[in-house]
């Protein structure tokens, strides 16, 4: 949470809401991404391993973010990719001890974030950095989805599709990211988001209540968001501006809609709670959500730095707003679990 709200300060001052100068500014996206999701996405990952001395690797990673504010960002960055590749290692012990290709998918994905965390540290310039990290997210998250879709009727060719158009993306960045490889990143992933609409249990879901249901309608928003950054990579020029919005339509509409839908599913389990807590208020942050990065990419397509401003600002809420709300219902739902 820390680090969140350290990425959530940082992009703040980084479109204007600032006059102070702060060394994370100019790292925001390392923050969000490594800090924040890096050590969320580790700590989900080594808690079923039941290894104390694993912890060591989120706490080295959420420790990346402070060591920015002592402006030594090549020393957060050296620790983001020992970090990275720690994450690899874990990756890899969980390949070979399960052989699937949910965890081959997951190990594919902390490759990238590793080889981001790489470029990042040799090159010093983020847009070397951003493909990998959204490969790193994509990869992730499309695996967890398989796994939860394990019951579901895909066929195994459906599936050895799904995985040809997440490699088309890998294949994309290494061709050449800014040139003709950003088309064919964007066809993947308008192949990505369109496969999960059709196999995911969306439909299922939206027909039933409470936390099924916002995890639904949470999910599709998601891939909503990542089919239109598909065709923003297919359509935009390379300007700045068409950059933010592929940025921020990706890690704002894709990933966090991603959080959202499995934060009342993945936060108890974190913490060894059983249960799912769930309220009607989470759709007054999903909702906010996805109106901040529709408006940040509308004011990047009329150029409008104040429209901008208010995007970012509606953002931090919606994200603070879920999890305060997430904080409060869980101990809530806890409190009366034990008196019950």
């Amino acid at each position: 949470m820390l680090c969140l709200l350290c990425g959530l300060w940082s992009g703040l001052n980084r479109i204007g809401w600032s006059m102070a100068i702060s060394p994370i500014t100019a790292h925001h996206g390392a923050i969000m991404v490594g800090g924040f999701l890096g050590t969320l996405i580790t700590l989900e990952k080594i808690i079923p391993l039941k290894k104390k001395v694993l912890y060591l690797i989120p706490i080295l990673n959420a420790l990346s973010v402070p060591i920015f504010f002592t402006s030594q960002p090549q020393l957060s960055i050296y620790v983001l990719v020992i970090s990275s590749a720690a994450l690899t290692l874990v990756f890899l012990h969980y390949v070979f001890k399960h052989h699937t290709l949910i965890y081959l998918l997951m190990l594919v994905g902390a490759i990238c974030w590793l080889i981001g965390n790489i470029l990042l540290l040799t090159r010093s310039f983020y847009p070397f950095a951003f493909p990998w990290w959204m490969a790193f997210a994509l990869f992730i998250i499309a695996a967890e989805r398989l796994e939860l879709m394990r019951f579901l009727p895909v066929s195994n060719l459906n599936k050895k599709i799904f995985v040809v158009l997440l490699m088309g993306f890998i294949g994309g960045v290494l061709f050449s990211f800014h040139g003709t490889g950003k088309l064919i990143c964007g066809l993947a992933l308008c192949g990505i988001a369109l496969w999960l609409m059709r196999h995911d249990m969306i439909a299922i879901n939206l027909k039933k209540r409470a936390m099924p249901k916002f995890a639904a309608v949470s999910l599709l928003c998601g891939y909503i968001s990542l089919l239109l950054t598909g065709v923003f990579f297919i359509s935009l020029s390379d300007q700045w501006l068409s950059y933010d919005a592929i940025v921020h339509s990706f890690f704002l509409g894709f990933v966090f809609s991603m959080i959202f839908a499995h934060g009342p599913i993945i936060l108890p389990g974190v913490l060894g709670i059983s249960l799912t807590p769930f309220s009607r208020i989470l759709y007054l942050w999903l909702s906010l959500l996805q109106i901040s990065w529709l408006t940040r990419i509308a004011s990047d397509i009329v150029v409008d730095m104040n429209i901008r401003k208010v995007s970012g600002l509606f953002s931090a809420i919606a994200i603070l707003g879920y999890f305060f709300t997430m904080a409060i219902i869980t101990i809530r739902s806890q409190r009366y679990a034990k008196v019950v």
